[in-house]
């Protein structure tokens, strides 16, 4: 998997709304409870300066990150 500037540009894009509710199907499919995963409008803005200063290196490393975690929810 890779992670393209121009998709993390399209995120950022999003309202604080959308932008929720894609972090929170992403974190479910990760495996993550959306009941215990509350994300409030300071997660949304620091998600934002997090995605907006990310170097490629660092997505690069998100994405494989991602790649392994689900390989382990499939054992």
């Amino acid at each position: 998997m890779e992670i393209k500037r121009e998709n993390i540009d399209k995120l950022l894009s999003l309202n604080d709304w959308q932008l929720k509710m894609i972090i929170q199907k992403i974190a479910a499919e990760s495996g993550i409870d959306p009941a215990q995963f509350n994300i409030d409008t300071n997660s949304i803005d620091s998600i934002r300066k997090a995605l907006t200063n990310a170097t490629d290196e660092e997505l690069r490393q998100v994405a494989e990150q991602y790649e392994q975690n689900m390989k382990n929810k499939k054992r």
